[in-house]
């Protein structure tokens, strides 16, 4: 994990800390209820962190988003595994599992954005419309929480660093089916390419460098 006094640099164009609240948006990835039900033991403490980020972020002016898989449309026809995408998409809309636990959902002020993206894309930068949106306010730091660690949190961030955002991994605001996976994802993987740190010790170093605290 990274250490909160290396992720908080304002002078630092590669750095979180660098950017202001305008400049940061809070992305909330997949958290539909049959994934918080299948994604192990730590995804409804997962949700618990996300929810509270979120209750943090609004008032900071940190622009929240969920992102989610689109339920109408049909996977991808040159996705590999598109009948299980099919199959997954029926059994959320069958079992009344497609929206976000209620506590994503609490009303906060301004109502957050959410963009959607047809199944069988795991990025949600392949919602459309959302990077033109990030472009649009001038995001350039990105924070990510969501379900799960090896599918859209990390192709996502892998995804955003490409496209040049300053991504950094909530490690307690993800979770993964085979937590090991997880772990190597969070200690191995993501940090090469962007930030890794828990919800408090973001909010902690966040705070201490914008002069909150």
């Amino acid at each position: 994990m990274t250490d909160v006094t290396l992720a908080f640099d304002a002078n630092d164009a590669s750095n979180p800390g660098c950017y202001g609240p305008s400049q940061t948006a809070l992305l909330l990835l997949d958290f539909h209820t049959m994934f918080v039900r299948h994604s192990g033991p730590s995804a409804h403490s997962v949700v618990t962190v996300a929810a509270s980020l979120r209750r943090w972020a609004k008032p900071q002016g940190i622009l929240v988003i969920h992102t989610l898989i689109d339920t109408s449309k049909f996977p991808l026809p040159t996705c590999k595994d598109a009948t299980r995408y099919s199959t997954i998409v029926s059994a959320m809309e069958s079992s009344n599992t497609v929206a976000e636990p209620s506590e994503l959902l609490e009303e906060l002020g301004e109502k957050d954005l959410t963009f959607t993206r047809r199944p069988g894309y795991i990025s949600a930068l392949k919602s459309p419309g959302l990077t033109d949106l990030l472009a649009e306010k001038g995001v350039k730091s990105l924070l990510l929480a969501g379900l799960s660690s090896s599918g859209c949190v990390l192709r996502t961030a892998l995804q955003a660093t490409d496209e040049e955002f300053v991504v950094t991994v909530i490690q307690d605001g993800c979770a993964d089916l085979k937590a090991a996976l997880h772990d190597v994802l969070m200690e191995e993987v993501l940090g090469s390419r962007g930030y890794v740190i828990t919800a408090d010790r973001f909010r902690e170093g966040y705070e201490k460098i914008r002069g909150l605290r």
